[in-house]
C-alpha cells in the first residue's frame, strides 16, 4: 500500500471517528439529558430529599442508543437500497422493536418495578389493575421512543448521505470546469503561436536581425503561458505579457500603425485568470488590414474602481476575413469567461462596415475569480 493509500486510509477513519462521536453527543443529548433533568427534578421535590438516581431510566437510554446505531450502521446501509425492498427494512425494525421493548420491560421490571414494591407489602402497584396500567403505558412510551430513533436514524442517514452526493456532485463539476480550462488552454497555445510564426516568418526576409529579436521574444512569451501562468496572475503580468506581444507584432508593420494604452496602475496587483487578452489582440492583428496605412490598430486596457476593460479596434478588408467573429480565439475566449467569471464578465464584438470593435469587461468586484 503507498503512502498516498495510507494517507486516504487514515483521513477516512478519522472521519468515521468524528461522525461516530458526533452523533453521540446529538443522542446522548436526545436521551441521556431529559432522564438526567427529570431525575434531578425528582430528587428536589422528594419529601425526604433523597429520591434517589433512576438508574433503570439510564439504562433504557442506552437501548435507544443501541437502537440508533443497529440502524444506522447496519440496517439502513443493508436494506435502504434499489436491490433491495423495503420490507426488508420493516422487518428488521420490527424485531429490533420487539427485542428493544424486551430488554426495556426486563430494565424496567427488575430495576425499577420489584424494588418498588419490596418497599411495602401493601404497595399501590401490586394491585393488578395498577400494574397492567403501568405496564401499558411502559410499552407505549417506550414503543414510541424506539419508533422516534428508527426515524431520526433513518433521517440523519439519508442527510449524510445526501451530503456527500452533492460534495461527490461539486467535485465532479469543479473537476469537469478544471479540465474544460485546461483543454481550452491547450486550444489557446497553437493559436497563439501559429499567428505569431506567421508573422516572424514574415519578418525574415525583411530583416533577420529584428526575426531573431522576434524568435527572442517569443521564446519568453511561450515560457510565461506554458509554464509561468498559474491559474491566476496579477493584472500587471498579464499586461506584460500583451506588451511584448505588440512589440513583437509592430516589427512588421509601418510605425505608428499601432496605438497602445494601458493604465492599470490602481489595479495592478488584482488576481485574474490568465490569457484573457491575448485572443482579441491577436485578432487585431490577424484581421487588420494592416497594408493600409491609414488602417490603424488600437489596443486599449484600462482598469480601475473593480472593473477591467480590454478594447480594440481595428479595420478589415471585408472580400479577404470569411469569419467576422474571431474564430477559435473568441469562441474559446467566450467558454473561458462563461467558466470563470459568469455574469461578471462580458465580450461584445461590433461590426461598422469594415470596422471591427471588441469590448471585454471583467467586474472583479462581483464576483471572486474561481480557482
Amino acid at each position: 500500500m503507498d503512502q498516498q493509500s495510507i494517507g486516504l486510509s487514515t483521513d477516512r477513519q478519522h472521519v468515521n471517528i468524528n461522525k461516530f462521536l458526533s452523533h453521540l453527543i446529538v443522542i446522548s443529548m436526545l436521551f441521556l439529558l431529559p432522564e438526567f433533568i427529570m431525575n434531578y427534578a425528582l430528587s428536589l421535590s422528594s419529601r425526604s430529599g433523597s429520591g434517589g438516581i433512576q438508574w433503570h431510566m439510564y439504562a433504557k437510554s442506552m437501548v435507544y442508543i443501541i437502537v440508533f446505531y443497529i440502524n444506522y450502521y447496519y440496517i439502513i446501509g443493508h436494506t435502504l437500497t434499489p436491490k433491495v425492498r423495503l420490507w426488508r427494512f420493516l422487518s428488521y425494525n420490527f424485531l429490533l422493536l420487539v427485542f428493544a421493548l424486551g430488554i426495556s420491560y426486563l430494565i424496567w421490571y427488575y430495576f425499577a418495578y420489584l424494588p418498588r414494591i419490596a418497599e411495602s407489602a401493601v404497595h399501590p402497584i401490586r394491585n393488578p389493575e395498577k400494574f397492567r396500567m403501568i405496564f401499558v403505558s411502559s410499552v407505549v412510551r417506550d414503543g414510541v421512543m424506539v419508533i422516534l430513533t428508527i426515524a431520526f436514524a433513518v433521517a440523519l442517514r439519508l442527510s449524510d448521505h445526501w451530503t456527500v452526493l452533492e460534495r461527490r456532485r461539486r467535485d465532479m463539476a469543479s473537476e469537469q470546469r478544471a479540465t474544460e480550462l485546461r483543454n481550452l488552454k491547450s486550444q489557446l497555445n497553437p493559436h497563439f503561436l501559429f499567428n505569431t510564426l506567421n508573422s516572424i516568418y514574415a519578418l525574415i526576409e525583411i530583416s533577420p536581425v529584428e526575426a531573431q529579436t522576434a524568435v527572442h521574444e517569443l521564446s519568453q512569451m511561450l515560457r510565461y503561458m506554458l509554464y509561468e501562468s498559474p491559474s491566476r496572475v496579477t493584472l500587471s503580468q498579464e499586461t506584460s505579457f500583451i506588451r511584448n506581444y505588440i512589440s513583437l507584432m509592430e516589427l512588421r508593420l509601418p510605425p505608428g500603425t499601432v496605438t497602445t494604452h494601458i493604465d492599470i496602475a490602481d489595479m495592478a496587483r488584482t488576481d485574474i485568470s490568465p490569457l484573457l487578452f491575448i485572443s482579441l489582440v491577436e485578432n487585431a492583428f490577424k484581421h487588420g488590414n494592416t497594408g493600409n496605412s491609414a488602417a490603424g490598430i488600437t489596443i486599449d486596457i484600462t482598469a480601475s474602481d473593480g472593473v477591467i476593460r480590454c478594447y480594440t479596434h481595428n479595420r478589415f478588408d471585408s472580400k479577404t476575413v470569411v469569419d467576422r467573429q474571431g474564430g477559435i480565439g473568441i469562441a474559446n475566449l467566450r467558454r473561458r469567461l462563461l467558466l470563470i467569471y459568469g455574469d461578471s464578465a462580458s465580450l461584445t464584438t461590433t461590426i461598422d462596415g469594415d470596422k471591427y470593435t471588441a469590448i471585454l469587461e471583467i467586474n472583479v468586484s462581483r464576483k471572486q475569480l474561481k480557482k
